[in-house]
């Protein structure tokens, strides 16, 4: 049974089967979610995403209009997962690699296991405003494609990771301290698959070997990802101390390729998927992972009263 005191994450379905609704609100009650069906024409979606309801994940099922639902789905909210309903087991197989980044799981009703564990796996307002996951996105996305614009980057829904596990062979840490937050954002990448999709950029700026080109291009992402962080999230200044300074030890086993904050502290993990410019198969990517150890207080985003669209017959709960 779910625990009655976490925090309920809204979930939003475009299915167009309404017999299969039982099944998924048996589902997303187990694992604590309340399910909202949409009742509107799906053209108009952007009428419901457009309000500021604390969603959590977004679901559609392959019949109808469903790929061009889909891009606009992630167009529309690109931080939400995006989890896609396939008829028959066999149909998952049939859609391009190209639609599948569309989607953060696809799955059959049947599939339960695969399903609750997707939604554990993946991000929901239980540990993070939904508002900041937009944030974060847009100008890291924005930092990625000013500092390298010859290359296609695509960016899965954001997850929550509690390992250590550090990622490729290069990390840089920068604090990011407000007034209801502090600790760090950590960036790390594979630096010989980096490296080899900057040269083919063309770019000249990325001429020159390994050490000369990777180092820089991750501490300018770093420095500008801190950046937006800065103008979005820093309204009232740094955070003033009225007390003693306290500090974690970080604590980096290279010999485990971990790293530790201090305890078993939830990460807030984006991935940004670089694609060749040459329109070759190599693809590389960069981790980003916020890390608040040493406070975390957030004041959450007033939520729409999404009651008005349930009187006006846009949205069903169930």
């Amino acid at each position: 049974m779910a625990d009655l005191n976490q925090i309920k994450s809204k979930v939003l379905t475009f299915d167009t089967d309404i017999t299969v609704l039982p099944r998924l609100k048996t589902i997303f009650e187990a694992n604590n979610l309340t399910g909202m069906r949409s009742i509107g024409d799906a053209s108009v979606v952007n009428v419901i995403l457009d309000k500021n309801i604390h969603l959590g994940a977004l679901f559609v099922n392959n019949r109808g209009d469903w790929l061009k639902l889909s891009r606009e789905l992630k167009k529309l909210r690109p931080e939400l997962p995006l989890f896609l309903r396939v008829e028959e087991k066999k149909e998952e197989k049939e859609i391009s690699k190209e639609d599948l980044y569309l989607f953060d799981c696809i799955f059959h009703i049947s599939q339960e296991e695969k399903i609750s564990s997707s939604l554990n796996t993946h991000i929901f307002i239980r540990d993070y405003p939904v508002e900041m996951i937009r944030h974060i996105h847009d100008f890291s996305m924005n930092a990625l494609k000013y500092m390298i614009p010859e290359a296609d980057v695509h960016s899965p829904a954001p997850l929550v990771v509690r390992d250590q596990v550090i990622y490729g062979e290069i990390t840089s840490l920068i604090p990011v301290n407000t007034n209801w937050c502090r600790g760090y954002m950590m960036l790390q990448s594979d630096m010989k698959e980096l490296h080899s999709l900057l040269k083919r950029t063309g770019n000249p700026t990325f001429k020159g070997d390994l050490e000369e080109v990777v180092p820089p291009v991750i501490g300018e992402l770093t420095n500008l990802m801190w950046g937006g962080f800065k103008t979005v999230f820093l309204k009232e200044g740094f955070l003033e101390e009225t007390g003693p300074d306290i500090q974690v030890p970080i604590l980096v086993n290279h010999r485990k390729k971990n790293i530790s904050f201090g305890g078993d502290i939830p990460q807030l993990c984006f991935e940004y998927i670089l694609k060749d410019p040459m329109g070759l198969s190599g693809h590389t990517k960069l981790v980003q992972k916020f890390i608040f150890n040493l406070n975390w207080n957030p004041d959450l985003v007033k939520e729409y009263d999404f009651e008005s669209l349930v009187e006006q017959g846009s949205i069903e709960l169930f």
